[in-house]
């Protein structure tokens, strides 16, 4: 039985550098670390928006293997759920961030493999809904804008909206550690 809509979730976080890493960084010109995940080229990019000086100063970088734009993770995921491929289930998947090609990569791409699979698939996406929870101030028009370029394919227009909160202080995300986005999505039989 084939389904008129499917609905997706997705989810993912990341924390800032810690001090000691900062400093690390600050110490050395090259940083050779098993992990590689992070080093003085990197910036803090969220949504595809790089944020200004003062908020790269303040949180810096996210520890990530890619370039740690941690709204398109969570974005991914959710498209991957509803689609529901057992062979590209969620991000890890496609992208493992234990192979080194990964490194550095931009996450747009992630996206961009995403909507392929969605582009193959006898469904569009109707809604995305997001929510971001953590301190660093983005304008979120332009990130919609951005979603919105990966889904020129369709016929329809997606309904994107990107909602924040600051989280309060009741956990990492909102003590300003890290960020955590939470994404569902709706799909609809084309």
């Amino acid at each position: 039985m084939t389904r008129p809509f499917k609905l997706g979730y997705g989810y993912d976080s990341h924390r800032f550098l810690t001090t000691e890493e900062k400093e690390l960084l600050e110490k050395n010109s090259t940083v050779d670390l098993e992990t590689e995940y992070f080093s003085k080229d990197k910036k803090l990019i969220i949504g595809g928006v790089i944020l200004d000086e003062k908020e790269q100063q303040m949180y810096g970088p996210f520890k990530a293997r890619s370039d740690g734009d941690v709204l398109y993770h969570a974005v991914v995921n959710a498209l991957l759920s509803a689609l529901a491929d057992k062979r590209a289930r969620d991000i890890g998947s496609l992208f493992p961030n234990t192979d080194k090609a990964n490194s550095g990569r931009d996450s747009s791409e992630f996206v961009k493999e995403a909507a392929i699979h969605l582009q193959n698939s006898d469904y569009e996406l109707s809604d995305l809904k997001i929510m971001v929870k953590g301190k660093p101030r983005v304008k979120w028009s332009l990130v919609e804008k951005n979603l919105e370029d990966f889904f020129t394919f369709q016929k329809t227009p997606p309904d994107i909206l990107v909602q924040a909160t600051s989280g309060e202080e009741m956990d990492g995300a909102g003590n300003g550690l890290g960020v955590e986005v939470f994404v569902s999505c709706l799909l609809q039989k084309t």
